[in-house]
């Protein structure tokens, strides 16, 4: 799919709207870069061990949240599915 696509119409920006309404614009302005660069780590800052996908920039939202998943291959699959690359 890549970045080409309308990212608000994606199932991703549907859920991250109705989940997190209020950095949903932060989110969707971040997922329209071309050269969106993630990391993929596991980490239990929720309280329960998950995959979460952070934005990797030098500017203010270095660390910002796009999505969390309980396994490493769906993180990766979303990221494919975004076009968003993976550096780590």
């Amino acid at each position: 799919m890549g970045v080409s696509m309308n990212v608000s119409k994606t199932k991703w920006a549907r859920y991250f709207k109705k989940d997190n309404p209020i950095s949903y614009g932060t989110a969707l302005q971040l997922a329209h870069n071309p050269d969106l660069r993630v990391v993929i780590d596991n980490n239990n800052e929720t309280g329960k061990w998950m995959y979460s996908i952070s934005v990797v920039d030098p500017d203010e939202h270095c660390g910002f949240w796009m999505d969390s998943f309980e396994t490493k291959k769906e993180a990766l699959s979303l990221c494919k599915e975004m076009g968003w690359k993976v550096i780590r």
